[in-house]
């Protein structure tokens, strides 16, 4: 049973996990054309507005990035990618999600002319009508891939 069918008339929730993914794809395009200079100071102030005061980042080395870092961490990398930078996400997919919240894992692949990186993301969002896509980033943890594609592999006893 839907939330439409318990209240005749009443809208469906939202499908969080899409809007999700969606804001997913949207933030790493944003980070492109951020890390290549070609966007204003205006662009960060409104891409934060996507971001929980409680999010926090754990990115591939551990290291933590909280909500109040976010400026300072995105500014100091503001033009320190070449025009050739570029991110594209893959195998998005919702884990869990309920009408409050909802947690999604994609592949971030980035490309600086022939060097490629990958990094396995989980990211869990909350909703939000007034964020740009329905929802705000709450939590992230990002491991790298390795080259071999072993991440998150045992490693076989032959």
């Amino acid at each position: 049973m839907t939330a439409a069918d318990a209240h005749p008339g009443a809208a469906a929730p939202a499908d969080l996990g899409a809007l999700a993914l969606a804001e997913v794809v949207a933030c790493h395009a944003f980070f492109v054309d951020w890390y290549a200079g070609r966007l204003g100071e205006a662009a960060l102030t409104d891409r934060l507005t996507a971001f929980s005061p409680d999010f926090l980042r754990i990115a591939p080395d551990g290291r933590e990035v909280r909500f109040a870092d976010l400026d300072g961490f995105l500014s100091a990398r503001r033009a320190a990618k070449p025009d050739n930078f570029a991110i594209r996400i893959e195998d998005g997919h919702t884990v869990w999600q309920d009408d409050r919240a909802a947690l999604v894992s994609y592949v971030e692949y980035q490309q600086t002319g022939a060097l490629e990186t990958r990094r396995r993301s989980t990211a869990l969002f909350l909703a939000c009508p007034t964020a740009p896509h329905g929802v705000l980033w709450r939590h992230l943890q990002e491991t790298t891939i390795q080259p071999n594609g072993s991440a998150g592999k045992t490693p076989s006893a032959e």
